[in-house]
């Protein structure tokens, strides 16, 4: 069954607001990228001590000095830790090295990868298995969600796991689900919603129901 992230990406106040309401429907809370560039890694001390019994992604979309950048989330209390599939192979290696060692996993984000595919054949020879396709913040109005290549890698690399990120709702859980991602990364459809907490529940509620049938 997949698993919900939520993705807080807001002020460290309002996402902790959020949490209050939603942390009973998420399996994974992600400090996202503009939260760690307001808050650095102090967001994620907080959430790990607020929510010690949620995993909880450190979105640092990593380029560079891969394994030091990735001890630094892990050392705070991350589970996961981002780089960025366009990263060098030295990179990703040097990531995945500190998430051996500190017993962390590393999601690879495609954002910008030209060619998923190819890039996912490199990818796994490196040995990342988790890897995420995620339709860029300011390019989701043009080109709306990325699960007709979710489709592709899920019949290339049928063992491999997938996240799915960028403008996700619940409407278009029913396109998704049947593709069998291992995580649906939601957003603003939770932390801009009126009850973050009742719209974390019916996205809860949509994968289970897909899981159970």
């Amino acid at each position: 069954m997949a698993k919900l992230q939520l993705a807080l990406d807001g002020d460290l106040s309002d996402g902790l607001a959020v949490l209050e309401q939603a942390h009973t429907y998420v399996d994974i809370v992600e400090i996202g990228t503009p939260l760690v560039f307001r808050e650095g890694m102090r967001a994620v001390r907080v959430v790990r001590a607020a929510y010690p019994g949620l995993r909880l992604l450190a979105d640092l979309k990593i380029m560079d000095a891969g394994e030091a950048e990735a001890d630094i989330a892990f050392g705070a209390g991350a589970d996961i830790v981002t780089a960025l599939g366009l990263s060098g192979d030295e990179t990703i290696q040097g990531a995945l090295a500190s998430g051996e060692k500190r017993a962390g996993q590393v999601m690879i984000d495609m954002i910008g990868v030209a060619d998923p595919l190819q890039r996912a054949a490199e990818l796994t020879e490196l040995g990342c298995d988790l890897l995420c396709l995620h339709t860029a913040h300011d390019q989701q109005a043009k080109r709306g969600s990325p699960w007709r290549q979710l489709a592709q890698l899920r019949e290339a690399y049928p063992a491999l796991s997938l996240a799915i990120a960028g403008g996700i709702s619940l409407e278009v859980l029913p396109q998704i689900l049947p593709l069998h991602p291992q995580i649906i990364v939601v957003g603003s459809a939770i932390t801009a919603a009126a009850d973050p907490g009742f719209a974390a529940r019916l996205i809860h509620e949509g994968i289970r129901q897909y899981g159970d049938a």
